[in-house]
């Protein structure tokens, strides 16, 4: 088949002038790009990156762009955008200080980065520590009306604040916030730490780990503890006298307003009437005389024992 194709002079004329076109095609195309001219054209602001930073190091002071001439043909230079170039500087086995680094291009394929402005880049680098702060909290509000505020707990107590050395020296504590208006009960809650300088105000660039903690505030109402007093009634049976009277609990604790808990002094139950007893008494009594906005943390009766004997 394909002995008696090349035989027809037909087929091989048709071959031969579609194998000279597809040539001159080829020869054409690489004689107009040749006469492409070369142009340079200047990028502004390209974004800066970095390579290759010890981990022990921050980078205080960089460029955030940089300008970059290209050069290269002209229709691949038209089609480039500042987002096809990428720029870098190599900071491997740089120290804390100042530092002037050369930068280098990633330019798309038939092009070339020809200069870049600055020629250097400057770049200041320091030392990172991460020292431990002691959180301190700071508590705005009030709690509502015949509560107080018990001693707070955090959990943890204290953070590491992580930075360059010069924006340590600027932190004053580790804050943290918490507003307790209208509190009414314990109060349990995740709030933010911040690093912060002598006027309060936050720190920007340092990392605070953990930057979040636990806060336990407790509240209850005012309370008092106060003795429990019970009076005796009458007298024992003649030749008997009491010998020994114990209150359980002796003494209770009260809660209510301050004014109201200022007013009682002592816990009254009511009498015991011994009047001719001989022996011993034992009972229970319930607590009286509470004012009303005052109740005792103690919720039982109060246990009463008199001991009576033959008086010797």
């Amino acid at each position: 088949m394909m002995e008696r194709l090349l035989k027809n002079n037909t087929v091989v004329k048709v071959f031969a002038f579609f194998l000279a076109m597809m040539l001159w095609v080829y020869v054409t195309g690489d004689t107009l790009r040749a006469n492409i001219p070369e142009v340079t054209r200047t990028f502004r602001n390209v974004p800066l990156s970095w390579l290759n930073l010890d981990e022990r190091l921050e980078i205080m002071d960089i460029p955030k762009g940089i300008d970059v001439v290209l050069s290269g043909r002209a229709d691949l230079i038209n089609e480039i955008t500042p987002e096809d170039i990428k720029v870098s500087v190599n900071l491997e086995g740089l120290s804390e200080g100042q530092h002037s680094v050369f930068p280098a291009a990633v330019v798309p394929r038939g092009v070339r980065a020809r200069s870049f402005v600055p020629q250097q880049v400057a770049v200041a680098l320091e030392v990172v520590e991460s020292p431990q702060k002691p959180i301190v909290l700071e508590i705005t509000g009030s709690p509502a009306a015949g509560f107080v505020m018990g001693e707070p707990r955090l959990l943890p107590d204290a953070v590491f604040v992580r930075g360059p050395r010069s924006l340590l020296a600027r932190v004053d504590r580790a804050r943290a916030a918490v507003n307790v208006d209208a509190a009414d009960g314990d109060r349990v809650q995740l709030v933010p730490v911040q690093a912060v300088d002598a006027a309060g105000q936050v720190i920007d660039n340092l990392v605070v780990n953990p930057d979040m903690v636990e806060i336990l505030i407790p509240f209850s109402k005012p309370q008092k503890t106060v003795p429990v007093r019970v009076p005796l009634r009458g007298e024992p049976a003649a030749g008997y006298v009491v010998r020994q009277l114990t209150v359980t609990p002796a003494a209770v604790t009260l809660e209510g307003s301050e004014e109201d808990l200022a007013a009682i002094s002592e816990l009254i139950t009511e009498p015991v009437n011994i009047t001719n007893a001989i022996g011993n008494i034992t009972l229970e009594l319930p607590l009286r005389g509470l004012p009303e906005g005052v109740s005792s943390v103690f919720a039982g009766n109060i246990q009463v024992e008199i001991v009576i004997e033959q008086q010797q």
